[in-house]
């Protein structure tokens, strides 16, 4: 079975700190991941370079998709193949359910 993503030799450093090096990463259709680790060994800087937070002219490495390249520039880029991450420091709306606050800003809506 192919993979469905896979991120290649991703390395992402900021000044001073390597956040990550050399990192691939596969997800397989009709699969369930999980990325566990310590703090600070780079999981949410990987979720961010998948997501477009981090452009990807901002790390080394690449991301394909249906085995093809592609890059993120914003998390609309990503969005549009349907890859969404939920981050774990949400700013939360107590007033929302849970599954409001998970899709706050991208709700269905209807064409006048």
């Amino acid at each position: 079975m192919k993979p469905l993503l896979e991120m290649n030799h991703i390395t992402k450093t900021f000044p001073g700190v390597v956040a990550l090096s050399d990192v691939s990463f596969k997800v397989y259709p009709s699969s369930i991941h999980c990325l566990v680790g310590e703090n600070g060994a780079g999981k949410s800087t990987l979720m961010k370079i998948l997501s477009g937070v981090y452009a990807h002219h901002e790390f080394d490495g690449e991301i394909r998709f249906n085995q093809e390249k592609v890059e993120f520039n914003t998390l609309k880029d990503s969005e549009r193949l349907g890859i969404g991450v939920i981050h774990q420091e949400l700013a939360l709306i107590p007033e929302l359910s849970v599954y409001e606050n998970i899709f706050l800003g991208h709700e269905i809506k209807k064409e006048a």
